[in-house]
């Protein structure tokens, strides 16, 4: 019986947050004590549904890298146990494995298409091993392969990035007589890869550098 009335009670309740335990009580058939009671638990699970929405968010982020430093960082980011986080990241993981596996049965293989021009001859001059290419292409495969390039330990070779942006936009500046900027190079090298795209969508390398020269982009905007 009182199961029932819990039950009630809890439904009425989510149907009208704000409702007065009174009037709850009336309609249940129970005390006002009982539904106050009923009602912080409610809210204890509304702000424990927050709190594990808001984890995975953080550690649905493409650059999260899910090593333990980071898993600390998020439990103390957003103040629960490590090893709640732990769990979470663990059932989330699951998940995408699963999404993968499913993928991997129904989606087309890409054959490798191999790097674009300027990128081959990037990694052939300094001596480089570049990522392996995409083959099954998914959302995650295009953002860590595009994340791999724009994060290799290259500064020595090739500078920092907003200086040889900034670089760039100084001798194109000159070259068309219209002022540009550092960001002005990412977008413009973005649509380049985009015109591209247009001519061979198929071409995943366009893709990932695409999404590569937003990400460079981005950071140097808002430095």
């Amino acid at each position: 019986m009182k199961k029932s009335k819990r039950e009630e009670v809890l439904k009425l309740l989510e149907t009208d947050r704000d409702r007065s335990n009174a009037s709850v009580a009336r309609e249940a058939g129970c005390v006002s004590s009982y539904v106050h009671k009923l009602r912080k638990q409610v809210r204890s699970r509304a702000e424990i549904h927050r709190q594990d929405e808001w984890i995975k968010s953080l550690l649905l982020d493409p650059w999260f890298d899910g090593d333990i430093y980071d898993l600390t960082q998020v439990a103390k980011k957003v103040g629960c146990s490590y090893r709640h986080v732990e769990e979470i990241y663990a059932e989330l993981k699951a998940a995408q494995e699963r999404r993968e596996s499913t993928a991997q049965a129904t989606s087309v293989s890409v054959p490798a298409t191999g790097l674009s021009a300027e990128v081959k001859r990037s990694y052939v001059e300094t001596n480089d091993l570049p990522p392996a290419p995409v083959e099954v292409v998914t959302r995650s495969s295009i953002l860590s392969t595009a994340r791999s390039y724009i994060t290799r330990d290259r500064q020595a070779d090739h500078g920092d990035a907003e200086d040889n942006f900034s670089r760039i936009a100084g001798y194109w500046s000159l070259h068309t007589g219209v002022t540009l900027t550092a960001t002005d190079v990412a977008v413009m090298m973005a649509l380049l890869k985009v015109a591209r795209i247009k001519q061979n969508p198929q071409h995943v390398d366009n893709w990932v550098d695409g999404a590569g020269y937003f990400a460079c982009g981005g950071e140097i905007a808002n430095k």
